[in-house]
C-alpha cells in the first residue's frame, strides 16, 4: 500500500502567558478499499514554570527530529493517554505508532484537556485509557522500539505503557513489534505534565518508520 502526504498547514501565536500552536495535516492511502482521507489536528501547547524531570526512554528510533514539548494546562497532570497507530498492512510499509496525546486532569479530578506533540502521518486514534480516581497520574513510563531491521521493513516505537501513582500499570493498543525498554520515572512528589516526540517525516517510496521516541516532562505536585 501506498502513502502520500497531500498538505500540511500550521499556525502559532505566542504570549507571554502561553504558547498555541495547531497543525492539520490530511493523509491520502491508496489501495484495494480506494482512497482514505486522515485528517488530525493537533492541540494547544502550554508553558509550565514547575518542571522537575526531562526524560527520554533511552532505546528510541534513530530517525527523525524533536517536536517542541506540550505540556498540561497549569496545576494538572496526565492522568491517561491515547495512541495513534497504523495496523500491520501486510507486505507494506508499516509504521506502527505514529501519535500520543495525554489526557490532563487536575487534582480534584476535573478534567483538563488533551495534549499532542505531533498529530502522526498514518493510522487511527486507539481507545484512550487512564488512571482511576481523583490525583492519580502517571508517574513512570516504558516505551516498545523495534530494533533496526536492516533491509528489512522498520517500525521505530510500537507501544508505550505507564504506571499510575497508586500502582497500577495501564497499555493502550499499540504495535506489535519490538521489546520493552526499561521504566523510566518514579520523581519524588512529581508527576508527569508534558511530552515531546521525536518523528521521521514521510519518506515517499522509502522506509517510513514515523514516531521514533518520546520524551516526558514531569511537573512538582
Amino acid at each position: 500500500m501506498k502513502k502520500i502526504k497531500l498538505v500540511a498547514f500550521s499556525l502559532a501565536s505566542l504570549s507571554t502567558l502561553a504558547c498555541a500552536s495547531f497543525a492539520m495535516t490530511t493523509d491520502i492511502k491508496l489501495g484495494d478499499k480506494g482512497i482514505q482521507l486522515v485528517q488530525t489536528q493537533a492541540v494547544a501547547k502550554n508553558v509550565r514554570n514547575d518542571k522537575t524531570r526531562r526524560v527520554t526512554s533511552g532505546i528510541g528510533g534513530s530517525w527523525g527530529s524533536w517536536s517542541r514539548p506540550v505540556y498540561c494546562p497549569s496545576g494538572s497532570y496526565a492522568a491517561g493517554y491515547t495512541m495513534r497507530v497504523e495496523p500491520s498492512i501486510g507486505r507494506g510499509d508499516d509504521t506502527a505508532l505514529n501519535a500520543i496525546a495525554l489526557y490532563c486532569r487536575y487534582p480534584n479530578g476535573r478534567y483538563a484537556g488533551r495534549v499532542s506533540p505531533h498529530p502522526g502521518h498514518w493510522g487511527s486514534w486507539r481507545e484512550g485509557v487512564s488512571c482511576r480516581g481523583r490525583g492519580n497520574f502517571l508517574t513512570h513510563f516504558q516505551l516498545k522500539v523495534e530494533r533496526y531491521q536492516r533491509s528489512g521493513d522498520d517500525t521505530a516505537a510500537n507501544s508505550v505503557a505507564f504506571w499510575c501513582s497508586r500502582g497500577k500499570r495501564i497499555e493502550g493498543n499499540g504495535g506489535g513489534w519490538g521489546r520493552w525498554g526499561k521504566w523510566k520515572g518514579g520523581y519524588y512528589k512529581s508527576a508527569i505534565c508534558g511530552v515531546a516526540a521525536k518523528v521521521e517525516p514521510p519518506q515517499g517510496s522509502g522506509d517510513d518508520t514515523a514516531l521514533n521516541d518520546l520524551e516526558f516532562t514531569w511537573c512538582r505536585l
